[in-house]
Order: structure tokens, then sequence, then C-alpha cells
């Protein structure tokens, strides 16, 4: 028999295709999603690092520039001038200096600010280094006083550092002479003072003339001891 005469089979019905919603993660999201995590935590890193902003006034910017000039503690570094602006009626300039992290403690009311450049005062030379290094400011850093962030610079650097033994006498005399802030104090041709201060008195007939001796010395100094 020809099979060219049989009828054609019936075709089974065709099945519906299936159609998923389901969406497959895509490797090509997970080297942005990387880079985004890995800049989100560099700049949480840098913020969290970051010391404390403290502001200063001067009555002068000499010497300072910014991103370059540093803040010392004993010649350590302890932070950066970032910023240098006037003030709003134009007396005096305001320094934004970056301190390093930890110095957070130790900037209190009793801390102290200074510029530091070559001078001579009391017939001794101080800040050489500065000649070839550039003016730096200098800080004093304390556990004493309520925590600030707000400073006014000192004119001229302190004479004593404050944790220096010893103790501040007052003398009287008819004039200054030759004496000046730093010149030094001597018992038995060793040096053990300074002068620190000097003013006329109240009634102007006299000049006060303080003075600091180290200790031990400072103990044999007594009612009978003689200045001149």
């Amino acid at each position: 028999m020809d099979d060219s005469s049989l009828p054609p089979e019936i075709p089974a019905a065709v099945p519906e295709p299936r159609v998923s919603t389901r969406r497959h993660f895509s490797v090509v999201w997970i080297i942005p999603l990387v880079a985004l995590l890995a800049g989100a935590w560099m700049a949480y890193d840098a913020i969290s690092s970051q010391g404390p902003l403290v502001t200063i006034t001067f009555k002068t910017a000499e010497g300072l520039t910014t991103g370059k000039t540093k803040v010392k503690f004993k010649d350590v570094e302890v932070g950066k001038v970032e910023a240098i602006e006037y003030s709003d009626d134009l007396s005096h300039v305001v320094v934004k200096a970056r301190m390093a992290k930890g110095m957070e403690r130790y900037l209190r009311s009793e801390t102290e600010f200074w510029v530091v450049r070559a001078q001579v005062s009391g017939g001794e030379v101080s800040g050489l280094g500065t000649l070839f290094s550039g003016a730096y400011i200098g800080v004093q850093l304390t556990k004493s006083g309520k925590l600030e962030t707000e400073f006014t610079g000192l004119d001229k650097p302190p004479v004593l550092p404050l944790d220096q033994p010893g103790r501040v006498f007052s003398l009287r005399a008819d004039r200054l002479g030759s004496l000046d802030v730093g010149s030094p104090v001597y018992f038995r041709q060793i040096k053990v003072g300074q002068v620190v201060a000097y003013d006329l008195d109240e009634d102007g007939h006299t000049v006060l003339i303080k003075v600091f001796v180290r200790a031990p010395h400072d103990t044999r100094v007594r009612e009978t001891t003689r200045f001149w």
C-alpha cells in the first residue's frame, strides 16, 4: 500500500512558552559596587583620622604659609596651617591649623600659640633653625583649663615652659638699666634663672622686675637674699 494515500498525522498541541520574571545578578555590577565601597571606606578613614581644627588669631601672618607652616610642640610636628584669612575689621589675621589626631585633650584655655622666628633677646639668640626651614607656630600644650578650639596667639614666645619647676620673685629697682626679658640671673656665676617681665610700678617711681629662679635654686632665695 502506498503511504502517501494515508491521511497525515495530527500534530500534538504546541506547549505554551514559560516566561520567567526572576532577574539574575550580573557579574558586571560587582566592579562598580566594590569601587563604591572602597571609596566610601577611604573617605571615612580620611575623616576619622583627622585631628581637630583650631583657630588662632595673630597680629600679622609674617612668615606663615598655607599648607606649609607647621605647628610644633618641643620640636615635634603636631599640626599644619590649612588656611590664613583676614578678620572682618582687618585688624588681625585668622590662622586655621589642623592638629594631629589625639591632640584634642591638650587644647585647653591655658594652651598657648606663638610664631617662632629667629630673634635676639637678653643677649641670647633663638630660633636660628627657622633661617633655613622657615617660621613655624610653637604651641605649649597643657592639661589645665577647659577644652577650646579658638585661641589668641602670643606676640612673643613665652619665656618659660609651663612645666618648668621653680618660683617667680618680684624685685624693685630705680631703673631697668640694660635688663630685658630673657636676661639671665646668676648665682656664683652659674645661671639659675632669668627675667620674665618688667613694668613701672603703679606710682611710676620704681621699676617692678619679675625674675624666675629654677628649682632647686629657688629654695636658696630667702629674706636676706640680695639681687643686683
